[in-house]
């Protein structure tokens, strides 16, 4: 009976998924309730155990799951992540893996991408000022030709 519940509970887990949310600090990226939370005799205490063949049955397709799960979600990742990259002109093919890496400096994360995509809003921001300025210009031409015709 208990070993039904289990087999169930593992069939179900991929069913009801919530957010998670990451915690970002000075020292890396957090992820609640890991498997690095648990203590460190969580495994030790396991080896004795003898597990039935369902069991064994149950935890493979678990890990089957997971792992298509994970793969499923670097997938789509590294596909927006190439389809952001090549909106701001990077081509991820020459790029290589360093595209997808975060680099910790001095507390700071940086990315080539993160760069890029601030240069994209700064240029972004200096057109709008630009724009402005051609206003201005146009005005004060105008205003110019209005005084020569008279």
């Amino acid at each position: 009976m208990a070993v039904e519940k289990v087999s169930e509970k593992i069939e179900n887990i991929f069913e009801n998924l919530t957010q998670t949310e990451y915690v970002i600090t000075e020292g890396g990226i957090k992820i609640p309730y890991s498997d690095f939370d648990r203590p460190k005799d969580y495994y030790n205490n396991l080896r004795g155990r003898t597990f039935s063949g369902r069991e064994f049955a149950d935890m493979c397709k678990f890990k089957d799951s997971s792992i298509a799960l994970y793969d499923k979600r670097w997938q789509s990742a590294k596909a927006v992540i190439d389809l952001i990259a090549t909106e701001v002109g990077i081509d991820p093919e020459k790029c290589g893996l360093y595209l997808y890496a975060l680099v910790q400096v001095k507390g700071e994360f940086e990315s080539p991408l993160v760069k890029e995509i601030r240069k994209w809003f700064d240029k972004s921001g200096d057109k709008v000022k630009l724009k402005k300025q051609i206003k201005d210009l146009e005005a004060q031409v105008d205003a110019l030709r209005a005084v020569l015709r008279k």
